[in-house]
């Protein structure tokens, strides 16, 4: 009997201690649903951006957040290198943060966490942390970059070619430079927005290798040169040349690159240097800025094919040039025309091109494992007789002509390359190109006709009065006038097959 009061007793109390957890956690679950639930309040250990929201409304949490950001944003930032500093702001290199954005964002994840996590939070055994990423400005980034280049950098001189008059070829070593580490400096920067005290970034810099060094140019010497003639006494072609062949002088074309003319030499206009001179436009010459740049070109072109190299792009003249053999020329006009070779060796090859008292040498240096016996040549497949053009000029004297130009005729040319063995023997030949050149008509300007009148009859003649019998029969006819005779013209060349044909002289 005493046994059975005692399980009684035992059974009320576990009841009573049942409906005690009941309570509490009824009394707990209306406290979460006043103080979060029904309210939309974040729960207890909630931070975002190491700003506490636990109980903030959306709207407050906003607030909050945007205080602490915007004393963020005055966070010093300070980079320095040796006695270099530069001091920033963290606002002044970031975007703004949109924290009521970001508060939203936040407030979702929170609505997707379970309900164990939750009360966690509210038992406190649990927080949660949101950070937000800063996002750096490109285009502030990159100017900082550029200024902290442009005071400690120090750029790489490649290693160069020089000719000293007596040591001849000489080997001038390169020097590394120093550039910024963007990656390793910027790689010390916050990534997430943390209000703290000044935030101190060393600079740092890294060597900067040249392209080519003196080793690179370890058995360097002369592979080619071609010589072509100028008028000092043209004063602005003159000055249009020298100027192109001394930006192309130096220049350095390393194993596979392809050299371009035109984005070496760059624009030809009045703003970058250049002058008025006569340029082949159709099929005559005119004035144009730029005028004397080709013959830079066409030297360059000679050099080049002498040397072995593979000619990537060419084109010849509208007319015949005085200056080079027909075939052998290379126009250029920038933005339409190019000349392009490419460097087929496997060590860098070098441009040396002067100018001066009416010449214009360019030599290409390189390895001279790669220096090669080369003779250009060119067949005249057939020439094209220029006529003579009379053109009426109202200014001119009457009866009088007067010469714009004489002519010049035109050609149909094929042009080659070959490379002999050292006594001189063709072992192979490659055609160039087959090259139209139009012929330059003579212009002639002819006056007004000469009005020819009756003079009164109180100025007629009287010396030398017809004597009778003098008078004219009427048998009697002028004889008629010469006629001059008919120009010869010049007949069309043969088509020899040999391509050594009409070989000539480079330095010629």
């Amino acid at each position: 009997m005493p046994t059975i009061q005692y399980d009684t007793r035992f059974k009320k109390a576990a009841l009573w201690v049942i409906i005690l957890i009941l309570g509490i956690m009824s009394a707990a679950g209306l406290f979460y649903w006043q103080a979060y639930g029904s309210k939309a309040n974040f729960f207890p250990g909630v931070s975002i951006a190491n700003t506490a929201v636990a109980g903030c409304n959306k709207s407050q949490a906003a607030s909050a957040l945007e205080y602490n950001i915007k004393q963020a944003y005055l966070q010093p930032v300070v980079f320095s290198y040796g006695s270099y500093r530069h001091e920033t702001s963290l606002g002044e290199l970031a975007f703004p943060v949109e924290t009521v954005r970001v508060v939203e964002e936040v407030y979702s994840q929170e609505s997707q966490r379970g309900l164990v996590s939750k009360a966690s939070s509210i038992i406190g055994s649990k927080t949660m942390e949101y950070s937000i990423p800063i996002e750096y400005r490109a285009e502030v980034v990159e100017q900082l970059i550029s200024d902290w280049q442009a005071t400690l950098g120090t750029p790489a001189v490649d290693a160069r070619l020089e000719i000293d008059r007596v040591q001849g070829l000489v080997v001038v070593p390169e020097k590394v430079g120093q550039e910024v580490d963007y990656d390793a400096t910027w790689a010390q920067m916050p990534k997430q927005w943390n209000p703290s005290a000044a935030i101190e970034i060393p600079v740092i810099m890294k060597q900067k290798e040249p392209a080519v060094v003196a080793q690179d140019l370890k058995g360097m010497g002369e592979l080619s040169s071609y010589t072509t003639w100028y008028k000092v006494a043209e004063v602005d072609r003159t000055h249009n040349l020298t100027k192109a062949a001394n930006i192309i002088n130096g220049t350095m074309i390393r194993p596979g690159q392809i050299f371009s003319f035109n984005q070496t030499v760059g624009p030809r206009t009045g703003v970058t240097g250049y002058r008025d001179a006569l340029v082949i436009v159709g099929d005559k010459f005119e004035p144009g800025t730029g005028g004397g740049i080709c013959q830079v070109s066409s030297t360059l072109y000679n050099a080049a094919l002498l040397a072995g190299l593979e000619i990537v792009e060419r084109f010849n003249h509208g007319l015949a040039v005085a200056y080079i053999p027909p075939g052998l020329d290379a126009t250029v006009a920038y933005g339409l025309q190019d000349f392009r070779f490419k460097n087929n060796t496997d060590s860098p090859v070098y441009i040396r091109s002067i100018a001066g008292g009416g010449k214009h040498t360019i030599s290409i240096y390189g390895n001279l494992a790669y220096k090669k016996n080369v003779k250009l040549s060119y067949v005249i497949d057939q020439v094209i007789p220029f006529q003579e053009i009379r053109e009426f000029k109202a200014d001119l004297t009457p009866g009088s002509e007067q010469v714009d130009h004489n002519g010049s005729p035109g050609y149909i040319v094929r042009s080659f390359r070959s490379y002999l063995n050292a006594n001189g023997e063709i072992i192979a030949s490659e055609q160039l190109a087959r090259d139209r050149y139009k012929p330059l008509n003579k212009l002639i300007y002819v006056g007004p006709a000469t009005t020819v009148g009756n003079p009164p009859e109180d100025e007629m003649p009287v010396d030398n009065p017809v004597k009778p019998g003098d008078e004219p029969k009427p048998d009697d006819k002028p004889d008629p006038e010469d006629k001059p005779e008919p120009e010869d013209k010049p007949e069309p060349e043969d088509k020899p097959q040999d391509p050594e044909h009409d070989e000539f002289d480079p330095m010629s």
